[in-house]
């Protein structure tokens, strides 16, 4: 009875030790997937090298854009008092799993929410932004709201599920974009998926294009966003660079577009990112501070550069939101903010 008992405990602790180790494993494993998530970075946007494919390829819209930029700098020149702004927004999601990343409504509402908020100066780091820059920084009084209304009037909670797809930050699938896409004229299209330039890479972030009436025109205006790079699937940092692909949306440029050069003094609103107030950066300096090849301090914590991966995205600058409300005059903005769309896509008031 006696070595009967041994020989169960014996078997018992064995078995104990197997199911510990294997936990291990598990863990380890569990533990590394997390670490991938949070760990590897966001790739560069790419927003300046898909515009300057589509310009190449559409002279039309060089010219309307060229237009534009004579526009903007009027606007801007001769601003009135700010106005509020609300825009019906239609997420696209393809798949369910994005790198070990879920994404459902309620990361969906949270990742828009926070958009709002930094649009809005209420991240929670709007106040640290650096004593240079903090009589620069500004907001904008736009609020992204996800459609009530379908573009047949029916009910929707501004979310569309697809199955897995990839590659919509290139001109490869637009015919896909276009059989999928809302109304450009009533919605911004945001289309969430993994691999969004279908090469195979997992850690591009976001790429969006700049107002166009030939995209409005074809259903092809858009945001493509990688899933894995959601606020709730990441740090909040790493989240607010949707934030940066909205602001691309609203036809704002890099803080770095062509790097640091002299640039013609008094010609700052048509050269580099075309904002004065902004300082010329050769952008992902990371957030210490540092000067420029002019010896000016770089507002590293500017949504429109690359910082937000080293965890300093923190503000828009007063010229940038100046060139945003300019961009909700473009023939491809202006209709999605009028009254009678905020009625039909279901976005008035608290909805």
């Amino acid at each position: 009875m006696a070595l009967r008992l041994s020989k169960t405990m014996a078997m018992l602790q064995v078995l104990i030790s197997s199911i510990l180790f294997l936990l291990t494993i598990f863990t380890e494993v569990i533990s590394e997937r997390e670490d991938n998530r949070q760990v590897l970075p966001p790739l560069a946007c790419q927003t300046d090298q898909v515009m300057q494919e589509y310009y190449n390829q559409n002279a039309n819209a060089l010219k309307e854009n060229q237009q534009f930029e004579i526009s903007t700098r009027r606007f801007v020149s001769t601003r009135q008092a700010p106005k509020s702004y609300i825009i019906p927004v239609v997420f696209h999601v393809y798949g369910t799993d994005f790198a070990g990343s879920r994404v459902n409504d309620t990361i969906i509402k949270k990742a828009l929410e926070k958009v709002n908020e930094d649009f809005h100066g209420l991240n929670n780091d709007f106040h640290a932004v650096h004593t240079a820059f903090q009589g620069r920084r500004s907001t904008f009084d736009v609020t992204f709201k996800l459609a009530r209304k379908d573009p047949n009037g029916r009910p929707t909670t501004g979310i569309v599920y697809h199955p897995a797809k990839n590659g919509y930050a290139t001109n490869n699938f637009n015919s896909d974009v276009q059989k999928e896409a809302w109304n450009n004229y009533k919605y911004c299209n945001v289309y969430i998926q993994l691999d969004i330039y279908g090469n195979g890479g997992l850690t591009s972030s976001g790429v969006a294009w700049y107002p166009d009436s030939g995209m409005s025109n074809a259903n092809l205006a858009r945001i493509v966003y990688n899933g894995r790079y959601l606020y709730g699937n990441t740090n909040d940092e790493f989240s607010s660079v949707l934030t940066h692909e909205f602001a691309h949306w609203l036809n704002l440029y890099h803080t770095f577009e062509h790097g640091c050069v002299n640039s013609v003094e008094g010609q700052c609103d048509q050269t580099g990112d075309r904002v004065c107030d902004t300082p010329q950066t050769v952008g992902n300096q990371g957030c210490q501070p540092v000067n420029n090849c002019l010896g000016q301090l770089v507002n590293s914590e500017n949504y429109m550069d690359y910082s937000g991966a080293y965890g300093c995205y923190r503000m828009f600058t007063v010229g940038q939101v100046a060139r945003m409300e300019a961009a909700m005059q473009h023939p491809s903005r202006k209709p999605l903010w009028q009254s009678q769309n905020l009625i039909a896509t279901g976005v008035t008031g608290n909805s």
